[in-house]
């Protein structure tokens, strides 16, 4: 199995383009009812990295067997914060909801819930776990 993210919004964004070189890939969501209890925002896609992996990470977790993968994942995050901060309005939000492939319908682990904001982000701070939402604002 693997890690998978979507991204709930209420502004339209434009797909990746596979051949780009771009480190997060914006891509066409096609079943949003499985996921759509998670979401606040009108529109879902799907959203990996250029590895077209999941971003998943936590910023407690020293693990040196993960440090690569931390940090792919780290810079895939802040690649697509400032993609976000392109489309977001001041006050304007999006969510991302993070869970295993298949995993979609279970219930979100509202315990590791976060919001961030753009203008103001910590990446030091911010983990990004299974069934969890993340409310990104501007």
């Amino acid at each position: 199995m693997s890690i998978v993210n979507y991204l709930g919004c209420n502004f339209t964004l434009p797909y990746s383009d596979e051949s780009s070189n771009e480190k997060v890939i914006i891509d066409i969501f096609s079943d949003d009812e499985l996921v759509k209890k998670h979401f606040t925002t009108k529109r879902i896609y799907e959203v990996y990295t250029d590895r077209y992996v999941g971003m998943s990470f936590d910023a407690d977790n020293k693990d040196p067997y993960l440090k690569q993968s931390y940090k792919e994942a780290k810079e895939s995050f802040l690649a697509l914060c400032d993609l976000l901060n392109g489309y977001l309005e001041e006050g304007d939000y999006c969510e991302l909801y993070t869970c295993w492939f298949g995993q979609e319908e279970e219930e979100r682990n509202y315990d590791f819930d976060q919001t961030i904001n753009l203008n103001n982000i910590d990446i030091n701070n911010i983990s990004i776990f299974e069934k969890t939402l993340l409310v990104i604002r501007r």
